[in-house]
């Protein structure tokens, strides 16, 4: 695995990363939720996706036309509560 990137810290410990990892000869995108173990390692949990690298940037637009154009006009989409 390459870097690991933090984007979201959640509670007990519990964040979501992005990095890159290789299955089976092919390198994918991981979105992932990963946790502490009981000795504080970091590990990671069957919560998440992983995208085929050649894919990313289908992912990237889909992420700008949903931030930049496709929500109410304030910069995104409805908010979940």
């Amino acid at each position: 695995m390459e870097e690991k990137i933090s984007i979201h810290e959640k509670s007990r410990g519990e964040t979501i990363n992005v990095y890159i990892g290789e299955y089976a000869g092919k390198q994918y995108l991981h979105i992932r939720e990963w946790y502490l173990d009981k000795e504080q390692e970091e590990k990671p949990t069957k919560k998440g996706v992983a995208i085929p690298l050649e894919k990313v940037e289908q992912l990237l637009d889909a992420i700008n036309q949903l931030v930049d154009g496709g929500g109410s006009g304030s910069g995104g989409g409805k908010k979940k509560k």
